[in-house]
């Protein structure tokens, strides 16, 4: 049993909200709509190689360079912010993202129990907030780490201190609050912060086989005291399967 929780930090996009139709098509669109906006175009056929190039941090300005453009990392991240936010809002706004029905039940619940709440992610606090406009009723999160808060203060998750300015918002330490999150990067943020760490696990949205990719990454964790902070405290499949903790059951 963990001790009596008095917050719940929130990841965002497959957490709480579903933001995109389809994953894979949609940041492959957005990537070559930033490229297209910082004045370039990727090859034919080579938007994948370009892709991996960005994600994985290796070679990508370098890539940018051999088709004209002298966009440095910062920029692009800027840029590549603003379309995000953008093609999001949209997508909310026509009905085909939003909040997912049981993070709108554990938000009502939440707030019923004086729980505070808070989103800890790396998409604008605009897209987050177009699903909760969606949802009139639905209680605001307390506390805010963005997209733009990460540029600005050059932090990524797992850094723990991300979740100590959340929390220093909502005015709250760490061993009394959760952090819920549908990557290991999240758990292992709020295990280095000390925070009760869930993992959710979207198969309808991830695909069985990310989430049996996870389960195994975490199985294998738990024998190795270097990688122990990915393995999370309870695994979920519903926000609802919070609410049983909350309670000491």
């Amino acid at each position: 049993m963990v001790a009596k929780l008095r917050g719940v930090v929130f990841d965002n996009d497959n957490t709480i909200a579903k933001i995109y139709p389809d994953p894979k098509t949609y940041w492959r669109d957005v990537f070559l709509k930033v490229v297209e906006e910082c004045g370039g175009k990727v090859p034919e056929g080579k938007e994948d190689e370009y892709m991996l190039a960005y994600y994985t941090g290796k070679g990508f300005i370098e890539k940018l360079q051999t088709i004209g453009l002298k966009t440095g990392w910062d920029e692009f991240q800027r840029v590549k912010g603003v379309v995000d936010e953008r093609e999001r809002v949209a997508y909310t706004k026509a009905g085909k993202a939003g909040l997912f029905p049981d993070a709108v039940e554990i938000l009502h619940y939440l707030e019923r129990e004086g729980i505070k709440i808070a989103v800890a992610t790396f998409t604008t606090k605009n897209v987050v907030m177009e699903a909760f406009h969606q949802k009139p009723d639905v209680p605001r999160p307390q506390g805010f780490f963005d997209w733009n808060d990460s540029l600005r203060l050059k932090l990524e998750k797992p850094n723990p201190k991300i979740a100590e300015i959340v929390l220093e918002q909502i005015g709250l330490a760490a061993e009394e609050t959760a952090m819920v999150g549908d990557r290991l990067t999240d758990v292992m943020m709020g295990n280095l912060a000390g925070m009760t760490t869930f993992l959710v696990k979207r198969a309808e949205e991830d695909g069985p086989e990310l989430v049996r990719t996870l389960e195994k990454e975490i199985e294998e964790a738990r024998f190795d005291p270097e990688s122990h902070i990915k393995v999370p405290d309870y695994q979920i499949t519903s926000l609802t399967e919070i609410i049983p903790v909350l309670e000491g059951k």
